[in-house]
């Protein structure tokens, strides 16, 4: 639909189904369904779609004041989002971006009630100002509830990661408070008319079941990411790795298990000739050759081979060992560790694996 800032604005074909929902909703809450009541029932459709893109327009300005790039403004079924360039967040960036759009909402508010204040207007216009006035105060106050994927979540996200220095741990709290504000609204709908001595009305349940179909999943999944991301953020090489032991490929099973024992190790190196780590295998299946031929058996009979650079240091953090995996995934199980010049361990992918689960 054009350009705002640099950004295509796209609307989704479901953006127009609600559109028209909200014109029948808006058109019937008068009793009757007439041609004036739907042409009425359309125009606060559109106010109210013009508010969600406003919305939506602040945030794109809060982006681009931090020099970010921003690719999209899409409205959709639901509402809408903003796509922008977020390499190298910042709790600030973060914070402030997600806090433009409910300050554009109260904006928009005030200046309806200034209008409504100064102008005294009447009719059909004096209606459509004053449901902008409800309308924004109402988005303003759904979106700064503290919970992802709400405005609010983020705010809080930031805070948290101001805070403790992890944006990881920030999202687990707002990702929460996103689980409990979904539970809230169903809670809500139910409890507070029976707190009334009503019956809860079937309308006002079944949206709030979808409000909850909506909130829980998002909130669920940034839930689980930063939980493992968190986890992983906890693990290095010296934490997972397995102690292991080098010795030349001209060794015999006897002689690389009798290093093994001396250095405590649960897995032998095998060293080619140019002393490059060539193949590796646990202590214990050297064990089950037989010790009558240990002695004579070779450690090609036990050895699998490991690709040449599947290496890595002792002290590498998840930062190093992530990206590593990634890059030798399918190709090797194991990296060699090693701390300067010395081979010291096994780090073996399902043990990388079941510590990041």
């Amino acid at each position: 639909m054009g350009r705002v800032l640099g950004a295509q604005v796209i609307v989704q074909p479901g953006t127009l189904v609600m559109l028209a929902l909200l014109a029948y909703v808006f058109a019937s809450a008068s009793g009757e369904t007439t041609a004036r009541t739907l042409s009425i029932g359309a125009l606060l459709a559109v106010a109210l779609m013009g508010s969600v893109l406003l919305h939506e327009i602040a945030h794109a300005i809060a982006a681009r004041s931090f020099d970010r790039a921003v690719t999209e403004i899409v409205l959709t079924l639901w509402g809408g989002h903003t796509s922008f360039e977020s390499s190298k967040m910042t709790p600030t960036v973060n914070g402030v971006t997600a806090a433009a759009g409910p300050a554009m909402n109260l904006l928009i508010a005030g200046l309806a009630g200034v209008t409504m204040a100064v102008t005294d207007m009447g009719g059909v216009g004096g209606a459509v100002v004053a449901y902008l006035a409800w309308a924004n105060l109402l988005l303003a106050a759904f979106n700064l509830l503290p919970g992802i994927p709400m405005d609010g979540g983020r705010v809080l996200e930031s805070i948290v990661w101001a805070v403790t220095r992890n944006r990881h741990r920030g999202t687990v709290v707002a990702a929460w408070g996103g689980r409990v504000v979904a539970l809230g609204v169903v809670v809500y709908a139910i409890a507070a008319p029976l707190l009334r001595g009503n019956r809860p009305s079937l309308t006002a349940v079944l949206v709030a079941v979808l409000v909850f179909s909506i909130l829980w999943p998002a909130a669920s999944a940034a839930l689980a990411f930063s939980s493992t991301m968190l986890r992983r953020d906890g693990i290095d090489v010296s934490g997972i790795m397995r102690v292991a032991v080098a010795v030349p490929y001209t060794a015999s099973v006897q002689e690389a298990l009798a290093a093994a024992d001396s250095a405590g190790a649960q897995e032998v190196v095998v060293l080619g000739a140019d002393a490059a780590a060539a193949g590796r295998f646990p202590v214990d299946l050297a064990q089950a050759v037989p010790e009558s031929a240990r002695v004579t058996t070779s450690l090609q009979s036990v050895t699998t081979p490991v690709p040449r650079g599947a290496e890595i240091a002792a002290d590498a953090a998840s930062d190093i060992m992530i990206p590593a995996l990634r890059q030798w995934w399918g190709r090797t199980d194991v990296w060699v560790v090693r701390d300067g010049d010395a081979i010291v361990g096994i780090v073996r992918l399902v043990d990388v694996v079941a510590a990041l689960k």
